[in-house]
């Protein structure tokens, strides 16, 4: 009886020994899927520390070096900062943060996730929200990042349609042995955008023509497919729509001034190539509702361009057009007619 009962004990102890030894053989860094379709257990923890630089200074505003914002200086906007890990295309981790609207040029902001030691595509966005107000671009559907479109409807001539992204590879493997281990980097998203303004340099002769118009409705229309969406990931557009528009009342001077801005719009483009799309803009008395000026044009722009497209907007007549140069590179004059 004590033979047996020594020799429950022995295998007792040796099983309690061998336990850990078992255990740790389970844990390994690569795990394969279970039967629910999750991962096994990962013993691993990187928190990585994306330190995110963001320079604020619009488009619009490169070369005076003033910040632009909206029309509506008073609306309660704050900046919104997205940064989401993808393994394998899946989103793993993403976490959200809300900065108040910077006073100066720059943003700079520091965003922790806390990972497995694998391999990541670690994406950026940032954009700008208004306090009870839907945002711009929606980022909450099933695809994150990878799939962010426009709010509903149409919105142009504000500043806050500004956004920004980054998508880079980051390799965590190294720290597979270590718990707790930190992995610093700098993110410096840039615009998946491009910013155009149109500039009417026919004021005088407009108001000759029609001395007793003081406000005129301007409404521009895109004539084909544009992009609302863009998938951070690859840096590519999405969610094209047709026949979108958006539209301003303007006052006419009354001082003298030769040139006037117009409109202006925010349109995504893809990292590698050009947005083009034909428009129409269409200048109405804004109290009688009748046209009085018509142009058609091709829009063309890259990411991180402004150009201002300067015309005689207000005198073309509904049977005339402008055609657009894809060269063109802002800042001049339009030439080509339509014929």
């Amino acid at each position: 009886m004590k033979k047996n009962r020594l020799k429950r004990e022995l295998l007792r102890w040796g099983m309690l020994l061998a336990f850990p030894a078992l255990m740790s053989s389970c844990l390994m860094e690569y795990p394969e899927m279970t039967a629910d379709g999750e991962l096994g257990v990962d013993p691993t923890s990187v928190t990585v520390k994306a330190k995110i630089l963001i320079d604020l200074k619009s488009l619009a505003a490169q070369e005076t070096g003033w910040l632009a914002r909206a029309e509506d200086e008073e609306a309660a906007y704050s900046h919104r900062i997205v940064v989401a890990a993808y393994e394998d295309r899946q989103l793993v981790q993403q976490e959200v943060i809300y900065e108040d609207l910077s006073a100066s040029s720059r943003l700079q902001t520091e965003v922790r996730l806390r990972l497995h030691a694998r391999r990541y595509q670690l994406v950026v966005w940032a954009d700008y929200v208004q306090e009870g107000e839907e945002p711009f671009y929606d980022i909450d559907g099933p695809e994150g990042l990878a799939s962010i479109i426009g709010r509903e409807g149409y919105t142009g001539n504000t500043e806050y349609k500004d956004a920004f992204y980054s998508s880079k590879e980051i390799d965590l493997t190294g720290y597979k042995d270590e718990w707790n281990a930190e992995f610093p980097l700098e993110v410096t998203p840039e615009r998946p955008l491009a910013r155009y303004e149109l500039t009417a340099t026919d004021v005088m002769s407009f108001l000759r023509e029609y001395p007793e118009v003081t406000k005129v409705r301007l409404t521009l229309k895109y004539d084909d497919y544009l992009p609302k969406g863009f998938n951070a990931l690859d840096g590519i557009t999405k969610h094209a729509f047709k026949y979108l528009q958006y539209s301003r009342t303007v006052s006419l001077p009354k001082d003298g001034a030769t040139s006037l801005p117009l409109m202006f719009d925010y349109v995504f483009a893809d990292s590698e190539g050009n947005t083009s799309v034909p428009v129409t803009l269409l200048v109405e008395d804004a109290d009688k509702g009748t046209l009085l000026a018509s142009s058609s044009f091709r829009l063309s722009c890259a990411q991180g361009e402004n150009k201002d497209i300067q015309f005689d907007f207000l005198t073309t007549s509904p049977e005339d057009g402008v055609g657009f140069n894809p060269g063109f590179d802002g800042d001049q004059e339009v030439e080509l007619p339509v014929e």
